[in-house]
Parts: C-alpha cells; structure tokens; sequence
C-alpha cells in the first residue's frame, strides 16, 4: 500500500486538516496539544481487555480488582470487598474452611473475568453501560453461580470499572457520567450515612444486629453533615469508654465501635 492509498483509507489528510483548523479557530495555547487532544476524541473508544486479579482487602482477606482496557487507556483499581461470607456452607463451615470457600470465590471470580466476561465485552462502547452491565449479568446467568461462586462483587469490579472508562470518554466526572446514565441533570450529595455500632458477624459482641448507622439529617450540606457524624462517633466513644472500659472500645470489620453488648441501646 502506497502512502497515498494508506492517507485515502484512514481519511488523514482530512482529519488532519479538520484538527488544525479547530485549533486556529480556538487559538489554542498550545496548538500540538490541542490538536492530540483533537485527534483522540475523533477515534471512538471501544473495551480492549478486562484483566482481573486477586489482591487482599483492608482485612487482610481476598478480594478482586479489575483493569479495563480500552484503545485509549488503562482504568483500574475497581475492587471489590469480600465482605462477611454469607450462606449455608458459610454458617457449617469453621473459620479456616469459610477462607478456604472465600479464596475459592475470589479465584473462580478472577477466571471468570479473564475468560469469559473479557471475551464478551471486547469491542463494546465503554459508554454503553447498560449493555455491559446487562453482558455480565447473562454470563453470570449462564455459568451457574452455585457452581462457579461468581456473585456480585465480581460482576461490581467490572461494571465499576467500565463506568470510569465511560466517564473518561465523555471526559466528564464520574458522577456527572452516573448522573447522565440516570437521566438526572441536577446532582447533590446525599446524606452521609455513617456506621458507628457493629455486631454479628461483623464484631466479635453479642449483638443480634451487624450495622447501626446515624444519619445526620439537618445539615446545611455535605461538609457540615461529615462534621455532625464525626462528633456524634467521637462521643459515642467517650459514652462507651465511661460505661463499659476501654475494652469495649474495639472497632469492627466496617469501622463502627464493637462494644460486648447484646442489647441494641447503650
């Protein structure tokens, strides 16, 4: 192929044209950058590559983080927390078995991910969330979850991830790009809602309940709101620490205080 028929294929001399002139027209600062930039957006972005793999989460347990390439970039770190392992092999099984069950999830997710859910969704616009989210979920259909322990967090890390890659595109933040999938125009910060009490599984008390949780309705906004919880957390410490010894003062897989209480008021 000569350079000529290889310019007339791809359009180049056009688009080249068409990226200097807009350029001239903004009287770009920076004109070779304005033109890239130009030149980017002109080729549209479409998934690549979805590469997963197993990392280990606050506590120490696995978990899954996901890399979703496009033509463009690279978005990553969308990991999903293992959580408190939940079910009826769960319940049977003794601590080293549910790691055992909860590693095995993690592996089973990570393949699934490498083999199957990166085979569906190459060639999609990450733009198109729907459609991937949609992808996904059939695939989890097919593959039976009970055989494979694919759950939602696998599925979660990827959908996470293509979200980004949408917002990317669009080059817009992430929130704006949700906002848009929604169909909202106006966006606000909701009402914090912020863990201060944890029982069940996620403490080692007596207490029947795993989360209890403040809302600090009231607040002008979101930054004030912040501020009422974390006075209300720091206090709710100081009640704890007077009434039943520093001991009490532990704290729980999700962050809240882990009193050896089995009643649900303090």
């Amino acid at each position: 192929m000569s350079v000529q028929e290889y310019l007339e294929k791809h359009l180049l001399s056009r688009k080249i044209e068409e990226a200097v002139n807009a350029a001239v027209r903004a009287k770009a600062p920076d004109p070779v950058l304005f033109i890239a930039g130009h030149m980017r957006r002109a080729a549209p972005a479409v998934i690549t590559r979805v590469r997963a793999r197993q990392i280990l989460d606050g506590h120490g347990a696995p978990a899954v983080e996901v890399e979703l390439h496009t033509n463009k970039a690279i978005h990553r770190a969308s990991a999903a927390g293992s959580g408190a392992l939940e079910g009826a092999a769960a319940d049977a099984a003794g601590a080293a078995e549910r790691r055992k069950i909860l590693a095995k999830v993690v592996a089973d997710s990570v393949r699934m991910i490498n083999d199957k859910v990166s085979e569906a969704l190459v060639g999609m616009d990450p733009q198109e969330q729907s459609q991937i989210d949609q992808a996904i979920m059939d695939l989890n259909k097919a593959r039976h979850k009970a055989e494979l322990g694919v759950g939602a967090n696998a599925m979660l890390a990827v959908s996470i991830a293509a979200c980004k890659a949408g917002a990317a595109e669009k080059e817009v933040p992430l929130y704006k790009h949700i906002a848009n999938l929604v169909g909202k125009s106006a966006t606000t910060l909701p009402v914090p809602a912020i863990t201060v009490i944890n029982g069940g599984k996620h403490a080692g008390n007596g207490l029947p309940i795993q989360e209890i949780m403040i809302l600090p309705i009231g607040a002008k906004n979101f930054e004030e709101a912040m501020q009422m919880g974390s006075e209300t957390y720091h206090h709710l410490k100081d009640v704890i620490l007077e009434k039943y010894g520093s001991d009490s003062c532990n704290i729980g897989d999700h962050g809240g205080f882990a009193p050896n209480i089995s009643r649900q008021h303090i």
